[in-house]
Parts: C-alpha cells; structure tokens; sequence
C-alpha cells in the first residue's frame, strides 16, 4: 500500500475547504474538519478524513443539511434534549460537551441527548474534552444497521460505540470502542486500500465467514465483538441511545438514519469530593502503570496513551494511504468544478 506524509495544517485546510464547498460556514467546516483530522492523528483513520467523500454525498442526498444549527428543545433540570436538525454531528456534540458540563457543574450530574444527528465522529473527543475540565463522562450512540445479532447473519444494529473519559493528574483515561468487532469506518479503509480484513470481524449475506471487505458491502454484515457479551452491550446501547434520544433503534421503522446520541457528565465534586476521586484515580493507576508486562518490551497501557502516542508522532505529518488522500483531492477539484 502506498502512503504520503501530510501536514496537519494542510489537511485540515483541505478538509475544511471541502466542507465549505458543500455549504458549510466556515466556522463550522473548520469545526468539522479538525474533528476529521484529529481521528486521523490519532490513529483513528475509519473516523478520519475518510469521511469526507460521505460527508459530501450525505449532502447531496440531503441527509446532511450544512447549514442547519442544533437547538435546545427540552431543558429539564440536570437534562437537556438538543435537535440536531440534520445538521454536523460534531458541531451538536460539541454544543452537549458545553450543556453537559454546565449541567453537571450545577447539579452533580447532566445529561445531553440528540436527535436528529448525523454521523458524530470519533466519541473519544468528546469525552476528552469534558474530561479536560476534570468531569468524568459516559457516553454512547446507536447508529445505521450494519451488525448482526449473535447467532444472525442480518444487518440489525449500529457498529454503536460506547466511550468514557475520566479526570486524573496525569493524562486522562479515555475509553472509546465499538460493541462490534470493527467500526465500519476501519472495513472501509480496508476497501479502499486493497486489503483483507481479520477473520471473525464479518460474514457474507449468506451467513458465511469471510476476510473481503467487500461482502460487507455486498449485503454481509459486521458481528458483535467477544459473541455474546459484545452482542448484550450492543443491544443496551441500540436502546437506550435510540429511545432515549429520540432517533429510535436501528431496527424500527420510523429509525431514518444518524447518531442517537447519549452524553452523560458527572462532578466528582459532588460524590465524595474531586479530592478523594483524584486519590483513588491515581493510587489505581500508578499501579496499573507499574504492573508488570508480559512482553518487557511492551509496557502496561492505560485507555488513552496509544492515541497520545499517534499524536505525538504524527505531529510532523500524518502518513495517510495514498489512495485515500488522492480521493480527497479529486472530491475538491470535483466541488471546485460544479
């Protein structure tokens, strides 16, 4: 596979260029671009730049209106409805980072939910930064049908990420998987790319295993990570984003598309006091830390460090798969040409 080196500052350029091209303002389609770009610095490619060629098909279908802005439709106490009105779903989760932070800082606890939200990117950021602000968070969404259920072989549920960040004096722990075994955006690159995808992560529309990628698109579906377990969690989260948002479970038929969106903040503060949080926190991870590793040469990771990493050797340059990259700059010069 062929690889370029870009610089940041150039690729959020692109990006951002892309999405104002589209109809974005451009205080948004910088917002939205730096989200792309800082997955793609962390090691996250499947929520990267990727997306941008979605991103403007999305558009053009009118599932994303670039112009719309999220508002508040219901604010009850610790717990706020937001519409996202189809809009960026980075631009209506950074308004829950805001809400949820308030509320939590007034209450204890606060609780942002969305509908009517496009794809929200990478959960990890969100997260992240609440936990900057010494919060810790939850949260999850549903999304469209691409994952069976243990034992099925029909596109049921959301790949349906669950992430967590929590507050500690060193660097905060962020937790960010998907509940299936692969995020759709990773077997997409892996499409692109020309490449196999690990056996167990997919089955054909037949119910059969396999390691194409494009099965997947051929009708197959992505299964629940770890059988049944990832499968429960999968399904807690497909409810409980989709019925409590608004933006209903996958499976139903008046689910349309998008991200049902849960976003939950909590001040330590308001427990046993951020003193005695950040004691524990930090007793529990120094330990962990200094846990000794199987392998010498690989030392014990907290949930974080391997993004922190990415960030850090990618700062002069992000190695991107020339194929993706080049797909973004044909979309430009495509944009540029209408």
């Amino acid at each position: 596979m062929q690889t370029e080196q870009i610089k940041i500052e150039l690729m959020v350029e692109k990006s951002a260029r892309i999405l104002e091209l589209v109809g974005s303002s451009k205080a948004d389609a910088l917002s939205v671009a730096t989200s792309l770009v800082d997955a793609q610095a962390a090691g996250h490619s499947s929520h990267g730049i990727l997306r941008l060629v979605e991103y403007a098909n999305a558009v053009e279908k009118g599932q994303v209106k670039p112009t719309a802005q999220p508002k508040i439709i219901s604010d009850r106490g610790a717990v706020v409805t937001l519409d996202g009105q189809w809009g960026w779903g980075q631009i209506a989760c950074k308004l829950a980072v805001e809400l949820a932070a308030e509320k939590a800082n007034k209450f204890g606890i606060g609780t942002v939910v969305i509908k009517s939200c496009n794809h929200i990117g990478r959960l990890g950021e969100y997260v992240e930064m609440l936990s900057q602000k010494s919060l810790i968070s939850i949260m999850w969404c549903n999304g469209g049908p691409n994952v069976a259920a243990h034992g099925g072989k029909t596109r049921l549920f959301g790949t349906n990420p669950f992430a967590a960040g929590i507050p500690t004096e060193g660097e905060n722990i962020v937790i960010d998987f998907a509940t299936a075994s692969s995020a759709e955006g990773k077997i997409r690159a892996a499409n692109v790319n020309g490449l196999k995808v690990p056996e167990g992560l997919i089955v054909k529309a037949d119910g059969s295993p396999t390691i194409e990628p494009a099965d997947f698109y051929a009708g197959g579906a992505i299964l629940p990570f770890g059988g049944h377990k990832g499968y429960c969690l999968n399904l807690l989260i497909e409810l409980l984003g989709g019925a409590l948002s608004g933006a209903h479970p996958s499976m139903n038929d008046s689910y349309s598309h998008g991200n049902g969106t849960v976003l939950i903040a909590m001040d330590p503060e308001f427990f046993f006091g951020t003193d005695q949080f950040m004691q524990d926190v930090n007793q529990a991870t120094n330990v962990i830390k200094n846990a000794p590793p199987a392998d010498p040469n690989k030392p014990v990771l907290l949930p974080g460090e391997v993004e922190e990493q990415e960030r850090a050797k990618n700062s002069g340059g992000i190695v991107i798969s020339a194929a993706i990259w080049n797909s973004i700059l044909e979309l430009e010069d495509q944009l540029l040409a209408r």
